[in-house]
């Protein structure tokens, strides 16, 4: 009888799921989303650190605002065109090789934004970046891989964490370097992160990868066809072109209009971040409180209120809390589109679905700084911010009907 209770009480035990096998998938342990996860804060601190200064640098070396809003569109253009194809690619042969090619082309294309000597090169080497970039699709794919499909929310909140928290201190850090620096060294330390990265992606031991069926062009067809997908991809190509536009466009040189120097510029980006952190981490109890379409709305309605504010902002100080309540929004809505684009599509298609997600999204991220430059050039800076408002409310308009009201 002992014997049999001592069975039974080890059955129940072995039963009884832990915090780690009700969230990780399969053998994993933490060894491999903790890689993962430090090589990613790597990838967009190469990726950012000279964010803050990326605007007036162009300037520098005799950029029109047009041209400008150029540089920063060049970002977009690689990871338009490369997403879709990166997340096929990792689904068929595996993520980590892309991965790690990732990260290299972002100390490649910083070392290049270093030595750039006229706005064509800097053209040229942000375009780098932004292939660089791309790869956001099988590194968010890869560190979800390690969880089960029904804590995919989780998986993304922790990345999505990770991602915001390395923006928030690159660009902190960013602004005060070039100060002390000055923009060259900026690029060239960017590079050196990126370049840390790649070595230890390389030691990351990726999950197995089974396909229950083979890969065709009907699996992408299929991919893009479902409402889910499309319908958030809509809304985050409206957040990413605020986010472009103003955040990481034309919010810099307002700043130092109104009197900010380059590390004051980094602050009041960094105020962003920081909320967007914040958002971040309570997208998925904002979701359990008041459902997905509550916490779309929210985010909506802060990142408008910063956005129409902006332009009437004489003073620092008010400008940066504008930008933490926007930064607020975004944190929100990052984390809870990017966690439907993950959750509708099956575990073996999930980086296709990534990949077309974030490829979708990346038409805001070119749109966004290409027509605010050429608002900027042709009525002003603050033309950009009513703009960018207009595509927000558009934004909201979006995500009302359809598949994501019943998310």
């Amino acid at each position: 009888m002992a014997a049999m209770r001592l069975s039974e009480d080890a059955a129940r035990q072995d039963a009884r799921p832990s915090r780690q096998s009700n969230r990780l998938q399969g053998a994993s342990t933490y060894r491999g989303p903790a890689l993962v996860a430090v090589a990613t804060f790597l990838f967009w601190s190469s990726l950012y650190l000279y964010v803050p200064i990326l605007p007036l640098h162009a300037e520098h070396l005799g950029s029109s605002l047009q041209m400008v809003g150029a540089v920063i569109a060049a970002y977009a253009i690689g990871q338009v065109v490369l997403r879709i194809p990166l997340g096929i690619g990792a689904d068929i042969y595996g993520r980590k090789p892309f991965a790690v090619l990732s990260l290299a082309l972002a100390s490649a294309g910083a070392a290049w934004l270093g030595l750039a000597s006229s706005p064509g090169e800097l053209f040229a080497a942000r375009t780098l970046t932004g292939f660089a970039a791309a790869g956001w699709v099988v590194i968010s794919v890869l560190f979800a891989s390690y969880y089960r499909r029904d804590s995919s929310a989780v998986a993304m909140s922790i990345i999505m964490a990770v991602n915001t928290s390395s923006l928030l201190v690159s660009t902190f850090v960013g602004g005060i370097l070039a100060d002390w620096l000055g923009n060259v060294k900026v690029f060239y330390s960017a590079a050196g992160l990126g370049a840390a990265g790649a070595i230890i992606m390389l030691a990351v031991r990726e999950q197995k990868l089974e396909r229950v069926s083979s890969f065709s062009f009907g699996t992408l067809t299929g991919v893009l066809r479902r409402p889910l997908l499309l319908q958030v991809s809509a809304v985050a190509i409206t957040l990413q072109f605020v986010t472009f536009g103003v955040n990481f466009g034309f919010l810099p040189v307002l700043a130092e209009r109104i009197g900010a120097s380059k590390a004051e510029v980094g602050y009041i980006t960094t105020a962003g971040l920081a909320a967007a952190v914040f958002g971040t981490v309570i997208t998925a109890w904002m979701i359990a409180r008041f459902g997905t379409m509550g916490v779309v709305i929210v985010g909506s309605f802060a990142s408008l209120v910063g956005v129409v504010l902006m332009p009437v902002a004489d003073d620092l100080v008010f400008l940066g809390a504008l930008q933490a309540v926007n930064g607020l929004g975004r944190g929100l809505l990052n984390t809870v589109l990017i966690s439907l684009a993950l959750r509708s599509a099956d575990s073996e298609d999930r980086a296709t679905a990534m990949g077309s997600y974030q490829a979708l999204y990346a038409i805001g991220m070119l749109a966004g700084p290409a027509v605010s430059g050429v608002v900027a050039d042709a009525v002003g800076i603050d033309a950009v911010f009513w703009v960018s408002a207009a595509v927000t409310v558009v934004g909201v308009l979006l995500a009302l009907p359809g598949p994501l009201r019943r998310a």
